[in-house]
């Protein structure tokens, strides 16, 4: 396990969150420190960024969460949050 990372997110997962029931929130608080404490590990898969940038993609039962670490100063940038249908 490496260092605990914190978490940031960008405009559009702060959209989706804002957007959340209370208990949506605490389920997408818990799935960010998830991902926080294991920064390196792959997601489900990858695709770019616009600027080219590697940002892994995971699901968790109805949310996809899209994310990079950013290891130079220890934070995983979440950079979209999406509700998954069926």
């Amino acid at each position: 396990m490496t260092e605990r990372y914190a978490y940031a997110l960008d405009e559009a997962a702060l959209d989706v969150f804002g957007g959340c029931t209370n208990r949506e929130r605490d389920q997408l608080v818990k799935i960010f420190r998830a991902l926080a404490e294991f920064p390196t590990e792959s997601g489900d898969f990858a695709e770019p960024s616009a600027t080219g940038r590697r940002v892994e993609v995971k699901r968790f039962g109805k949310w996809q969460v899209s994310y990079w670490p950013d290891h130079a100063v220890k934070e995983l940038r979440v950079v979209d949050v999406g509700r998954l249908t069926s």
